[in-house]
């Protein structure tokens, strides 16, 4: 059976030249509109001169640095249209539009689980992903990778990271993955400052599209190793994002 890949995660990145994160507090972000009246904190928010943060109940989280601000939203057992974070983060690039917005990032995570299995990342990773030879053999315990992959496409740029990992969930128990992080990067330095507004908001828009191509670049690993790992069991559906060790 076919693994399928779990998307977790939506952070926007916004790079800019230089910023006050102490500007980022709750009361901001209401009396502007950049976020609805009726959010609720999760947190007592962070607020100093080398970064803010303001977290909310619904997920999502927004974190701001001298050089980038962040918008961090979970897209586990969300439809398309139920995402928020984008039309946030462009609400928020409308009334900072004097800011030198330096460049944009799409990021994703998401991962594939191999429960039952103890070592079902570590053995697809090392024996499908990888060719199998004496590099694996040397030194005293089981050897550990990642990959870091880049894709060119006709507008964009795709840099893939793969990862193993394990997910610590409520009982206990530890559940092998790997993780997958796709990273989609546009350098506006080179756009007139004029228009990079317009830019950074249609960047931020196209998220789906980005998320598209990260899916059909993860599902061809999986895809194409569909036999080899024909019995290792699909991972149901979390209830929620354990913490990852």
């Amino acid at each position: 059976m076919q693994q399928t890949l779990e998307v977790q995660e939506l952070a926007l990145v916004l790079a800019v030249k230089r910023q006050d994160p102490t500007l980022l507090n709750p009361e901001f972000l209401h009396y502007s509109g950049i976020i609805p009246e009726a959010w609720e904190l999760a947190e007592q928010p962070v607020r100093k001169p080398q970064g803010a943060q303001v977290s909310f109940q619904n997920g999502i989280n927004i974190i701001a640095y001298p050089n980038q601000t962040t918008f961090v939203e979970s897209l586990q057992d969300k439809a398309e249209g139920e995402v928020q974070i984008a039309s946030v983060a462009q609400r928020y690039t409308e009334i900072l539009r004097n800011m030198d917005y330096q460049a944009v990032g799409i990021n994703f995570r998401g991962l594939i689980t191999f429960p039952g299995r103890k070592e079902g990342a570590h053995e697809y990773l090392f024996n499908t992903l990888l060719a199998p030879g004496p590099w694996q053999q040397q030194g005293n315990a089981p050897v550990r990778a990642g990959l870091n992959l880049m894709y060119t496409f006709e507008d964009n740029r795709l840099n893939l990271g793969i990862q193993e990992a394990a997910l610590q969930l409520p009982e206990g128990e530890q559940v092998p993955i790997l993780m997958f992080t796709g990273n989609f990067e546009a350098d506006l330095r080179t756009i007139e400052p004029a228009e990079r507004l317009a830019k950074v908001q249609q960047l931020v828009g196209n998220w789906p599209s980005n998320l598209e191509t990260y899916r059909t670049v993860v599902q061809s690993f999986l895809t194409s190793q569909a036999e080899t790992i024909a019995d290792i069991p699909i991972a149901e559906p979390l209830e929620q994002i354990p913490a990852i060790v």
